[in-house]
């Protein structure tokens, strides 16, 4: 991907250019930052639904795994603007490493 800077003249130009690309980096970190969070929710769907008998796959299942994945994603996912103990824990990187190790039993 090759970038176009051609419409660069001035210095004002650069830094509109250089703000937004920082924007583009920070919402794109935010959105990575949130997906990372949603993990915890992934991997007890899917080890839920490697449980399920095939014969009850279905739509009340997936109806069931979803729910919980949205109970779980409630717990883990911060708010986009709060300042709970959750938000609190992720920002400082104490709720993953609390996460993690829980996985490894520590």
């Amino acid at each position: 991907m090759e970038l176009d800077f051609t419409h660069i003249k001035t210095v004002d130009d650069l830094k509109r250019e250089q703000f937004a690309i920082h924007q583009r980096i920070k919402m794109n970190r935010d959105k990575l930052q949130r997906k990372m969070y949603e993990i915890p929710a992934e991997i007890a769907a899917a080890g839920a639904n490697s449980l399920i008998p095939g014969f009850l796959k279905g739509k009340v299942s997936n109806a069931a795994l979803n729910g919980g994945k949205n109970l779980i994603n409630k717990f883990f996912v911060p708010e986009e603007k709060g300042n709970g103990i959750v938000t609190g824990l992720v920002m400082h990187g104490g709720l993953i490493k609390k996460v993690f190790s829980l996985f490894r039993g520590k």
